[in-house]
Formats: structure tokens, C-alpha cells, sequence
């Protein structure tokens, strides 16, 4: 039987649906960044055990208690805040590189266009709508071996191994536009990834990001603000 272009334990899921902005990644936590709080309650009563009280006093908490039970406790889930709301074409481009990207470390498949089509037909995207996506998913995958010598380069105080996978792949998806996309600016790229970080990293993330790219920026022979096309 034919398990498609990834490398699947026996009931292992695709990783396609996993990974979302609303679950923050970093190193020490699921990867995909499942919450598995509870949704929190309105004034639950707690008993406890009291010391005799006056009559006066007790009638009162008979009230009080009458009053309570009168109310209905209904579950109040976490307000949910889509952080994707707003996001123009290309962001939402650079988006699905990420998550494709991402998913591509974890469990690499054995054949990348095979792997993309999956990717479309489960996530239900329509294709057209993310050519650029695609056109960074290939640049940054044939790219991997440049890519990642500068990083390692970059964070000279950083074990590569344990850089947390998500920021691994904002990083590369990064690099990749600053190095071969002259098409785009390199401080609208910095902004994005930086940007997009917030939605998929953790807070912290933020300077260490940053001051890779930067050292990059410094490092390139064409305008920051302006495209080279």
C-alpha cells in the first residue's frame, strides 16, 4: 500500500492540520502547540467546613446560598483572537511556507512535489492563491545547504541543533528571500518574518530572530528599502 511521500508510523497522522498560529512553538513545549486547558467556569461555590455560626447569621447564608443555586453556571471559553485577520496575500504566502516548511523538518518526505500536493489537497487550499508560497518552499528546500551555513555562521553562540524548530524555519524562510528573492526589499522581508514570528513563536523569539537577519542585511550588496528588479 502506498503511505504517500512521508514516512508514516502505523496511526500517525499527516502533519498537514497541526500547526497553527493560535498554538504558540517553542523548544521545551508540543511542538504543535496543542492546549489542553479546560474551559474556566463563573463563580463555582466552594464548601467548607465552618464553625457553628448565630441563628441570624445562618438564616442569612440560607438566603445567600438560595440566591446562588438560582444561577445558572455556564462554561466560558477562552476568547479566541484570529491573528490571521488582516493578513494581506503575500503574508498569507509566507504563512504556508512556514507551516509547510516546518512540517517538512520534522518528518521529511521522499519526494517534495509529492508532498506538496498533499499538502494543498488536505489543508483544502486553492493552489493558485499560493504561488509564491510554493515558489519559497522550493527556493528554500534547494537552497537548505546555503541557507543553513549562514546561520550557522550567524549564531556563533547558538548549539544549531537546539534552536527551536519553529524559529529554525522562520529563519530559513527568511534567509532564503534575503539571499535570492531581489525582488523584495530586505526590510519588508525582516519586518514579515519578525511579524510572522510573533503568530508562531514565542515573545522572546523576537531579538534572536532579528539579530540573525540583521547580521544578513549587513552582509548584502543592494538597498534595504528598495527591490533590486
Amino acid at each position: 500500500m502506498n503511505d504517500g511521500p512521508w514516512k508514516k508510523s502505523d496511526g500517525e497522522e499527516s502533519p498537514w492540520k497541526k500547526l497553527s498560529p493560535e498554538g504558540k512553538q517553542g523548544s521545551d513545549q508540543n511542538p504543535w502547540g496543542n492546549d489542553t486547558r479546560q474551559p474556566r467556569e463563573e463563580r463555582r461555590p466552594l464548601e467548607e467546613e465552618v464553625a457553628p455560626k448565630p441563628e441570624d447569621e445562618e438564616k442569612e447564608e440560607e438566603k445567600e446560598k438560595e440566591e446562588e443555586e438560582k444561577e445558572v453556571l455556564v462554561p466560558v471559553e477562552e476568547e479566541q483572537v484570529d491573528v490571521e485577520e488582516g493578513w494581506n496575500r503575500r503574508r498569507r504566502n509566507r504563512s504556508v511556507a512556514i507551516q509547510f516548511l516546518y512540517a517538512w523538518e520534522l518528518n521529511r518526505p521522499q519526494e517534495l512535489s509529492d508532498a506538496l500536493n498533499e499538502f494543498f489537497i488536505e489543508r483544502e487550499l486553492v493552489r493558485d492563491d499560493y504561488i509564491y508560497a510554493e515558489e519559497l518552499i522550493n527556493g528554500s528546500v534547494e537552497k537548505m545547504d546555503v541557507i543553513d551555513k549562514v546561520i550557522r555562521e550567524k549564531a556563533e553562540n547558538w548549539d544549531f541543533d537546539r534552536i527551536a524548530k519553529i524559529d529554525l524555519t522562520l529563519l530559513r524562510l527568511g534567509i532564503h528571500e534575503l539571499l535570492h528573492r531581489p525582488d523584495v526589499p530586505p526590510v519588508v522581508v525582516i519586518n514579515e518574518i519578525i511579524d510572522l514570528g510573533k503568530a508562531y513563536s514565542e515573545k522572546k523569539s523576537k531579538r534572536f530572530l532579528n539579530g540573525i537577519l540583521d547580521q544578513v542585511l549587513a552582509q548584502l550588496d543592494r538597498p534595504a528599502r528598495e527591490s533590486s528588479l
